[in-house]
């Protein structure tokens, strides 16, 4: 090998750990941007699955430098991809509006029957869901949600989100700031 081709492999090998290394950083990001566990482990996965066969195959004198370096491009593609779908089913989470209340759920403030022709509202923490029997319930709710955790022995441990029947998808509660939950009937 020539010294040349020999200073370009150990670049490479620097490369590809500066990818795994960011593909590292997009488990660490999918942890606090709260994407779905299976996409953490998958992507965690696939990356600790090329880090070893791409270490260990160039220690082992099994693979080069330069295809040391295609399997973390391969991977880091890979890795890329995974994001780009999380990230995706994400927003269709955030967008699509929730089902209708289910048959027999009560409003956890009056402990009225919701129905799917009322105008209810919805609130949600992760997957789970409340529904109540109007948005004045909500915000009842949501002013007082403490006291009404206690008295329903929710399992919340906050509200993130929350939806007007008859709105563009879920408006995050953290939006509503300091001012008054009043503004929720400007939704």
């Amino acid at each position: 090998m020539s010294f040349d081709a020999v200073t370009l492999g150990h670049i490479l090998i620097v490369v590809a750990r500066l990818l795994e290394m960011f593909s590292f950083g997009v488990v660490l990001l999918f942890v606090f941007k709260g994407v779905a566990i299976k996409h953490v482990f998958l992507t965690a996965g696939v990356t600790v699955g090329g880090i070893l066969i791409s270490i260990f195959g160039y220690l082992g004198n099994f693979l080069s430098p330069f295809a040391s370096f295609a399997v973390d491009v391969f991977v880091f593609s890979l890795v890329i991809a995974i994001a780009f779908y999380a990230f995706m089913e994400k927003r269709e989470f955030r967008i699509k509006p929730p089902p209708p209340p289910p048959k027999g759920v009560r409003c956890p403030v009056c402990g009225g029957f919701v129905k799917s022709e009322d105008d209810y509202a919805v609130a949600r923490e992760g997957k789970d869901l409340l529904y109540f029997d109007s948005k004045e319930h909500l915000e009842s709710f949501l002013e007082n949600f403490q006291e009404y955790k206690k008295l329903r022995k929710l399992n919340f441990r906050r509200v993130e989100d929350f939806y007007i029947k008859g709105s563009k998808g879920w408006k995050k509660v953290e939006d509503l700031g300091d001012r008054s939950y009043n503004k929720l009937h400007e939704v």
